[in-house]
């Protein structure tokens, strides 16, 4: 099947998205192969890329029992109360998170264990992103990295701390008889209890749907999302009296000169005007 039209506004930001997403191998083959696909399919790269960091914005902060009567809750007390400040504060969390998104956020698939490589399973599949507790900055920007990890609900105005981990936690390996540690079944144990909350008894529910390209389902969904609103909007951006509206219905002045793009500011998708500057939101993202 061939492929629409697509108009400069749609490829340059086809592209942008593309360029900004790192890549391993991150040479000129894998750039010319990703620059090549559909902006759906960048855009379901994209979404599984920027899910992996956290919009700096101001959180409500909910602490579950299973975290709070933790052991390690009173250990790391210190450490914990300056991270959740800086939740509540709405700073910029990048240091405390993963440093493997800095690098693989798009790796090509050529074997099953490939399939993982440029993604965070568990946040695929949990909904959890993981924090470092470090309070030390290292020269490369990230904190000192810690054995001890929060793990967390993050929506775009809560963070719910729902356990505290080692990294042990992502160890996939099980022993002979087929179990697996300690904490990586306690996380299992705690996902299980969240997903099957408040149901009646007996009931039947799926906490997760993953594509068999490793990616979630809800992401996928969002991707097509973002490339529909596109597709129906990008046309209407050569009508003047389109755009202005736009301005008029913002409550801003009219610029004497429109310079509209399409721009995805982490999840959020919309038309940015550089020059006011302005963002125009068509679609919020979940985080």
């Amino acid at each position: 099947m061939s492929r629409r039209p697509e108009s400069k506004r749609e490829k340059a930001f086809r592209l942008n998205v593309a360029r900004e997403i790192p890549r391993l191998p991150n040479n000129k083959e894998s750039l010319v192969a990703f620059e090549g696909m559909s902006l759906g399919s960048v855009l379901i790269h994209y979404t599984n890329w920027a899910i992996r960091y956290v919009a700096p914005r101001a959180r409500k902060v909910e602490v579950e029992p299973v975290a709070a009567n933790d052991h390690r809750w009173s250990a790391r007390q210190t450490e914990i109360t300056a991270f959740l400040d800086k939740v509540k504060r709405g700073e910029d969390l990048t240091p405390h998170l993963s440093l493997e998104p800095h690098t693989k956020g798009y790796t090509p698939s050529t074997t099953a264990a490939d399939r993982w490589a440029d993604k965070d399973f568990l946040l695929n599949v949990m909904g959890y992103h993981h924090f470092h507790l470090g309070a030390s900055l290292e020269a490369k920007g990230h904190v000192k990295r810690t054995d001890d990890l929060i793990f967390a609900r993050v929506a775009r105005d809560s963070f719910t701390v729902v356990a505290i981990f080692d990294h042990s936690v992502f160890d996939m390996e099980r022993t002979p008889s087929g179990d697996m540690n300690p904490e990586r079944t306690r996380l299992w144990q705690v996902f299980d209890e969240h997903s099957a909350r408040g149901l009646p008894p007996g009931s039947v529910y799926i906490p997760a749907m993953i594509t068999t390209s490793g990616h979630s389902l809800h992401l996928v969904r969002l991707a097509d999302e973002y490339a529909r609103i596109v597709r129906t909007i990008d046309p209407k951006l050569d009508d003047k009296a389109y755009v202005l509206d736009l301005y008029d219905k913002a409550g801003i002045p009219r610029p004497k000169n429109q310079k509209l793009k399409w721009h995805l500011n982490l999840l959020d998708l919309g038309l940015l005007d550089s020059s006011v500057p302005v963002f125009f939101v068509f679609k919020y993202g979940p985080g």
